[in-house]
């Protein structure tokens, strides 16, 4: 069966996405916009590390000498554009949003890529940032160092991308809050993720399938929390168009020829193989479309194993398939 959360994700987010002027030209994006209706599904805390750091809105663009980790790290340093030092102010605007996301309880963040403050997977380093570097903005730095799960904003590109960005989202808090205290329970968890993780690398998954296959008898809890830990960090790896075409083809397939479908409103869903061409918006579409059977007949599809869906809509589902809810 399908697993199920029911309370909404505490989400934090670049102020900047959210609508609110505060760059440093005083301009804002509506990225999540492009969440549409499930924008609801989350409590969000839009934070800026540039405004709790005292710049103020407009404000003189700021640049790196280094990445972010080297910042922290005390062997780079953040100027404005007069060459002026303003590291400890921005690390403590930082440290100051890292506090706020605390006290709402997330762990889930979407930074504005390629900031200086938010940047997480590359930022621009140098006083013309034309210069990438690999490593992150001051903020993404020190969120990273959190061990939480970091989106950049370009999961919005596409409905397919934001797609799975979201499923390895709940799964990745699915599995973070698991009880895990005997083998077994690592065993049952892996067989619900497995799935997205031999999707997404093939070779990692095959090699966390013989680590867990190795486990002694008995194994303490320091050797079942680094086998968490290893999936969880999987979890973080992005899909392919190719591969999230293949997996989709794959789990509908396997469900229709094994009558798990049979009997089941479909809804009109239409699903191709991967040899028929079609857009990224489509695709995503008919991945959804198995979310939407999945979580009503209560079946476990191994490309989106963990869903959100209210308490109200899980208690209408388990009464109409019989069931008593006890989650």
């Amino acid at each position: 069966m399908v697993e199920v959360m029911t309370t909404k994700v505490p989400l934090g987010v670049s102020a900047c996405l959210a609508d609110c002027p505060v760059r440093y030209n005083s301009k804002r994006f509506d990225a999540l916009g492009k969440m549409g209706r499930e924008r609801a599904d989350f409590a969000i805390t839009p934070v800026c590390p540039e405004c709790m750091a005292g710049f103020g809105v407009p404000r003189e663009p700021i640049h790196l000498t280094g990445t972010g980790q080297e910042v922290l790290a005390g062997e780079a340093t953040v100027e404005n554009r007069h060459g002026r030092d303003v590291t400890a102010q921005l690390v403590s605007g930082a440290q100051a949003c890292v506090d706020a996301l605390e006290r709402a309880g997330v762990r889930v963040v979407i930074l504005k890529e390629e900031s200086p403050s938010c940047g997480l997977f590359k930022a621009k380093v140098g006083r013309s940032r034309r210069r990438e570097a690999l490593g992150s903005g001051v903020f993404g730095a020190m969120l990273a160092e959190k061990g939480w799960f970091l989106i950049p904003d370009n999961a919005f590109d596409s409905p397919l991308t934001w797609w799975d960005w979201r499923r390895r989202m709940h799964a990745w808090l699915w599995l973070s809050d698991r009880q895990i205290a005997a083998n077994g329970d690592l065993t049952a968890a892996w067989h619900v993720i497995k799935f997205v993780l031999q999707e997404t690398g093939r070779k990692s998954a095959d090699e966390m399938g013989r680590a867990l296959a190795a486990l002694p008898k008995h194994a303490s809890l320091s050797e079942l929390e680094a086998l968490r830990a290893k999936m969880l960090e999987m979890l973080r790896t992005p899909t392919t168009r190719e591969r999230a075409m293949s997996a989709l083809w794959k789990t509908y397939s396997h469900a229709r020829k094994s009558g798990t479908l049979e009997g089941v409103d479909l809804h009109d869903l239409t699903v191709r193989s991967p040899e028929v061409r079609r857009n990224v918006t489509t695709i995503a579409e008919e991945l959804i479309g198995l979310e939407r059977i999945s979580f009503e007949n209560d079946l476990l599809f191994g490309t989106t194993p963990v869903l959100y869906r209210e308490r109200r809509r899980l208690k209408a589902r388990d009464e109409s398939l019989g069931k008593i809810s006890e989650r």
